[in-house]
């Protein structure tokens, strides 16, 4: 599936209006949680800038324990230090400080004091709904900086979202539905690269495949399929109209496109980049780039085509409205038969809790 025009995107702290202290303090914390798991906090002089509000999420609550990394804020032309790492800091004292800087060598712990809260009930007193929404919030952060820049850098950043959705998934069975049904105002192709990577997680385990490496491959499939398309004109991805033969001729590249980006990379298996090469094949030989049968493509490849294809139905675009699954599910079986494997397709209509559509057919 094709996206549509692509929507602008605020990256700023959640503006709250007419909400209480405490709500607003609550959306910044999970702004910070999304901005320090994916590593998109600003730099300068070595140094990192963390809103206090990731380790503060209201004063009158008991928070979780701070990292282990020493805190400074800017004075003057330099920096002073506030917190010895390890040192105890009350919340209150914490909380006058909009930003504290920490030290690019540590980093890696604030990300994972993010990663903690996001992924372990309790944490950070957030509910699973907040929780869910802020990882797929920050997965989002993350495929934006891919797609800007697809280098081996953030494809090795995109390899820790996709585990923590692994993670989520496989702790947590209930969080399915709660991601599956997730809607999105973001940008089409960033939402949709995310939404696919879950879909497809989701499918493969339903599927029967267990194996956690084998459910990062399939996520990391369903995080690049589309990473082609960072080759495509900007005036195609973004053209509202139908694409004429010569535009379409070219957005047909983005498969084989967006294999080169990802071939030869030690991060991603050879099925997983197989997958974004394949992920427009079809049943009957007349998908692309190679037209290949059904038989041909490694099952890897036949899950992300479905759940690209599915979750292209249920999110909004600027030329069509979302389907609800029921509907897509529908659609899939009687315009895009030809395109999924049919056992596959049972497994995610059960996922939904479904019964398959009237008129079937294998």
């Amino acid at each position: 599936m094709e996206p549509g025009r692509r929507k602008g995107y605020n990256g700023g702290m959640a503006e709250t209006s007419g909400a209480d202290a405490g709500s607003s303090k609550l959306m910044e914390h999970g702004r910070a949680l999304q901005l320090a798991f994916s590593d998109r906090l600003s730099r300068r002089n070595g140094y990192v800038e963390v809103p206090t509000a990731l380790f503060v999420p209201k004063v009158d609550v008991r928070m979780p324990p701070l990292p282990s990394v020493a805190f400074y804020v800017w004075a003057g032309a330099g920096v002073r230090k506030i917190r010895d790492a390890d040192q105890p800091y009350s919340p209150l004292a914490l909380s006058a400080h909009g930003m504290v800087l920490v030290s690019e060598a540590d980093i890696e712990g604030i990300r994972k004091f993010a990663e903690r809260q996001i992924l372990s009930a309790g944490e950070g007193g957030l509910s699973r709904e907040s929780r869910m929404e802020t990882l797929r919030r920050a997965a989002i952060e993350v495929v934006d900086g891919l797609f800007q820049a697809p280098t081996p850098e953030n494809i090795k950043k995109s390899t820790k979202v996709v585990s923590s959705f692994v993670y989520v998934l496989m702790k947590e069975p209930e969080a399915y539905l709660v991601l599956a049904k997730l809607s999105s105002h973001d940008p089409y192709t960033l939402q949709h690269s995310v939404g696919t990577a879950v879909n497809g997680i989701i499918l493969a385990r339903k599927a029967g495949i267990s194996d956690e490496g084998e459910l990062n491959e399939v996520g990391m499939a369903g995080l690049l399929h589309d990473i082609g398309k960072t080759q495509v004109r900007r005036e195609i991805i973004n053209k509202e109209g139908p694409l004429n033969a010569a535009e379409w001729e070219e957005m047909k590249q983005h498969a084989q496109w967006g294999y080169d980006l990802v071939r030869g990379n030690p991060a991603l298996s050879e099925r997983c980049q197989k997958a974004v090469l394949e992920h427009h094949e079809d049943r009957i030989g007349k998908g692309y780039p190679g037209g290949l049968l059904s038989g041909d493509l490694h099952v890897f490849s036949r899950i992300v085509a479905l759940a690209d294809a599915f979750n292209a139905l249920t999110t909004d675009r600027t030329y069509s409205k979302a389907r609800n699954p029921f509907e897509a599910f529908q659609f899939i079986n009687d315009k895009l038969n030809h395109k999924v494997d049919p056992e596959l397709f049972r497994s995610l209509v059960l996922v939904y809790g479904g019964k398959m559509p009237a008129g079937t057919t294998g």
